[in-house]
């Protein structure tokens, strides 16, 4: 497996927690009046995935990965390829790694862990899964 985020993390969270949240906030909108929270989950890194995966996990340069955004990625949308290159860049230098409360707060529960949700939408585009 090869990513452009190096050893850094992203504060993952799922999709069905973020969902249970807003749920829960719109049904009962008062107590959350004027509040920001700030909804991350635990950090976990593209090696964890890989080692998930049973794959071995190799950094690209960030160059590399948005010259394979540019040039062998057809049909992303002209503003994605410095979009997706932003956010490697953001996980790889440690700007999308930290971790609050809200999130739990707000479930009420731990946090789904994400990284088991990570490693199969990584599996799903895999070469070989026929994506």
């Amino acid at each position: 497996m090869q990513s452009a985020f190096g050893d850094g993390a992203l504060a993952a969270v799922s999709r069905g927690d973020l969902a249970e949240v807003a749920a829960a906030v719109a049904s009962d909108p008062a107590p959350h009046s004027g509040r920001v929270y700030d909804l991350v989950g635990t950090p976990i890194t593209a090696g964890q995935v890989a080692d998930e995966l049973g794959v071995a996990h190799r950094a690209i340069s960030l160059g590399v990965y948005r010259r394979r955004l540019l040039e062998k990625t057809p049909g992303l949308l002209p503003f994605q390829p410095p979009m997706l290159a932003s956010i490697a860049t953001g996980i790889r230098h440690g700007f999308l790694d930290g971790t609050a409360p809200d999130l739990t707060d707000l479930l009420g529960r731990a946090a789904r862990a994400p990284l088991a949700t990570a490693a199969a939408a990584t599996s799903a585009t895999r070469p070989e899964a026929g994506v």
